[in-house]
């Protein structure tokens, strides 16, 4: 029962930290959440893009660290700045870290896995994402 408990506490910083609720869902809690970008070409058409933001974590026993996910679409030119934000937090990567870029729908997505608390990855999360506003 206090497992659950911290757990829950870990997923409510977490949902602070990236402006969505994270819900429990086979064991896994899981956040899916979109951003609206709107872009203007040169002949003022303003298109709408939504880019869909989806991050999970699963306890890994010793009740610290945990194994977080994280899938972020990003336009062609946020991908610099998203990156470059990931790399210049304060909270290091740890060493059990991995990213994957790949191409879909014509935007980038990149996937990136940690083993890790869940609040140093939101925390650097949430601000690579902050920095693309």
């Amino acid at each position: 029962m206090i497992e659950t408990d911290v757990l829950s506490l870990t997923a409510e910083k977490v949902s602070r930290f990236l402006g969505a609720k994270m819900e429990l869902h086979e064991g896994f809690w899981q956040l899916v959440n979109k951003r609206t970008i709107k872009t203007h070409d040169g002949s003022n058409l303003c298109v709408s893009w939504s880019l869909d933001l989806s991050v999970s974590f699963r306890e890994t026993g010793d009740g610290h660290e945990a194994m977080n996910k994280a899938e972020v679409f990003l336009l062609p030119e946020e991908l610099p700045i998203f990156t470059d934000a990931l790399l210049q937090h304060p909270i290091l990567f740890p060493s059990s870290y991995s990213q994957q870029l790949s191409t879909e729908r014509g935007m980038y997505c990149i996937r990136l896995t940690s083993q890790e608390p869940p609040e140093d990855f939101a925390k650097r999360l949430s601000e690579a994402v902050y920095a693309l506003s």
